[in-house]
């Protein structure tokens, strides 16, 4: 007997919009497991996920198109992810902001929307 997937999300996410029936059928056909954050974790394409994350996942391998220019930058959080954004936009812009004295790294929070 299935169980539907909707249950395992919140209450207050509609059923329609969040689980297409092609991804319900999907989670079927995937080995579960019990977890520990959630209350079964999926194996899809060889990793251990959670039913709201791996939504998440197939939403974005069919719907993202990545284009040459982009980067991502991908760290866990207190691993000097502040610091490494410094580093990539220095690398990624050194024609436009030579190393100087007022190099705009200098000036400007890696937070700030003008800083990229």
């Amino acid at each position: 007997m299935k169980t539907q997937i909707s249950t395992l999300l919140p209450k207050n996410i509609h059923q329609e919009e969040v689980v297409a029936q092609e991804c319900e059928d999907l989670f079927f056909s995937l080995p579960k497991e019990n977890g520990w954050l959630a209350p079964y974790l999926y194996k899809y394409q060889g990793f251990w996920h959670p039913v709201r994350h791996l939504q998440g996942i197939i939403a974005c391998q069919r719907h993202f198109d990545a284009w040459d220019s982009d980067v991502f930058l991908i760290t866990t959080h207190k691993s000097g992810t502040t610091w490494l954004k410094a580093i990539l936009f220095t690398l990624m812009n050194r024609m436009q902001y030579p190393i100087a004295q007022d190099h705009l790294v200098l000036n400007k929070n890696p937070h700030c929307s003008k800083y990229y």
